[in-house]
């Protein structure tokens, strides 16, 4: 494993912290902000639609669009696991194109071997939209007998060749955190790998695979139908609308949570002025309270306090976290 793929190094830091990605504003820049935008603005989502990023980009579309006075563009670049889309947004350079990131945005710094772009320098954080829940579930069939994490490992121990695991490949943001959570737990897994959040939980309800993390509002449904059971949320306290369902702390793990995340980049061309502004204007359309809530609701997840600023340094703490995970777990980038 080299440095310059697997780690976050100094130097990352640095840039990140000083934002020293962002252009220099000029007079003739300056001018040009104080109207921004002047056309239609593109939110890039480096997914398919229909995911929960997809949702959160139409929901926030209306709102920004009320704000701007312009038409706000939604546009799905899917495809090599987000890097399409997010290297396409970080070499634009009209000023109007933004990223709706999310954790998988950044995982390639990690994980791939020689990008066209670096996601920690060549995108600039703007406005954290939302942190998601994520919780562990497990088919109906296992449930039976699994009711705790601490179930779900002495089942996995006590099976000659282990239970499943349903996942979207090594590199998918569900594998990683389970992965990053298993240093711990000690589950005697393997894990099976789908193209989509839908197969993923097709498989966990044939019965092909015993669990599987997600978000609540991707497998609400099924277990309200009682074809899943929630064992465990990926959190420090219990989730307001899952207060029965216990926290992975509760079972007894002590490490580092990851926490999936969406938020609005820009490519680190955009001015500083035009980041500070749509930063602004993200945070007028998430704090209304009927929003805020529908939000939350819908993709179950908490709309956090955000500024470029913030959003940085909680880039900068978590990559700094990844960085050593995938050292301990010696991840080799493809």
């Amino acid at each position: 494993m080299t440095t310059s793929n697997t780690s976050m190094t100094r130097r990352d830091a640095l840039r990140l912290a000083a934002g020293v990605s962002a252009a220099i504003a000029t007079p003739s820049i300056l001018a040009q902000d104080a109207t921004w935008p002047t056309r239609p603005v593109r939110i890039v989502l480096a997914i398919a639609a229909g995911s929960s990023g997809d949702s959160l980009a139409r929901m926030l579309k209306p709102r920004l669009e009320a704000i701007w006075k312009q038409t706000v563009i939604v546009e799905n670049r899917p495809g090599a696991g987000g890097i399409i889309g997010s290297e396409h947004v970080s070499k634009a350079t009209d000023n109007h194109t933004l990223l709706m990131a999310s954790h998988s945005s950044i995982l390639p710094k990690f994980t791939k071997k020689d990008l066209g772009y670096d996601p920690l320098t060549d995108l600039q954080p703007v406005h954290k939209v939302i942190n998601y829940q994520m919780i562990l579930t497990v088919n109906e069939q296992t449930g039976r007998t699994v009711k705790t994490l601490q179930d779900l490992v002495a089942l996995s121990r006590s099976s000659p060749n282990g239970i499943f695991f349903s996942g979207v490949g090594r590199t998918g943001s569900f594998n990683i955190a389970m992965a990053i959570l298993n240093q711990q737990l000690g589950i005697n897994y393997t894990a099976l790998d789908f193209n989509s959040i839908g197969d993923m939980n097709l498989a966990v309800l044939r019965g092909d695979a015993q669990f599987v993390m997600n978000t609540p509002s991707a497998v609400k449904g099924h277990i309200g139908a009682g074809a899943m059971r929630a064992i465990a949320a990926l959190s420090h306290e219990r989730y307001p609308n899952l207060p029965d369902v216990p926290t992975v702390f509760e079972a007894g793990y002590k490490g580092y949570l990851p926490v999936l995340w969406a938020g609005l980049m820009a490519p680190k061309s955009m001015p500083t002025a035009v980041v500070d502004q749509v930063a602004r204007d993200a945070r007028a359309a998430l704090v209304d309270p009927a929003f805020k809530t529908q939000i939350e609701s819908n993709i179950t997840g908490a709309v956090p306090q955000s500024s470029p600023a913030e959003f940085r340094k909680e880039l900068i703490e978590e990559t700094t976290a990844w960085a050593a995970v995938f050292k301990a777990m010696k991840f080799e980038p493809q």
